[in-house]
């Protein structure tokens, strides 16, 4: 379960593995000023709250939620990821279904090729 929090102090949650939902926060995230709006994005899973706030000092900021299906012959675990684009950075937050356990990643990308706006 995914929660969204705007910058008018809303926060409104996002189910993903119902379908309905999923068209439409893609719709949603696509536009461009409902991103600016995003002040940040929540993960919940087995009682523990993971957050990830909107980076200050970017021009550009767009966030992007999904759900991650567990594949035993690759070795992926199941569970949820958050996925901030700020300007030249991208950090992930992927949350385990399984066991309390959530992995960080801060990378430098460089320029984007793909817009998601």
């Amino acid at each position: 379960m995914f929660k969204v929090h705007t910058c008018d102090g809303l926060t409104s949650r996002i189910d993903l593995s119902n379908d309905g939902q999923a068209r439409e926060w893609l719709a949603k995230l696509k536009d461009p000023e409902f991103q600016a709006r995003i002040s940040g994005f929540t993960v919940t899973e087995n009682g523990v709250q993971y957050s990830l706030p909107k980076p200050l000092g970017f021009d550009r900021v767009s966030y992007l939620p999904e759900i991650v299906d567990p594949d035993p012959a690759r070795k992926v675990k199941g569970g949820e990821r958050i996925t901030c684009f700020a300007g030249d950075i991208r950090a992930i937050i992927m949350v385990h279904r399984e066991q309390r356990a959530a992995r960080v990643s801060l990378r430098r990308i460089g320029k984007r090729r793909f817009d998601p706006e």
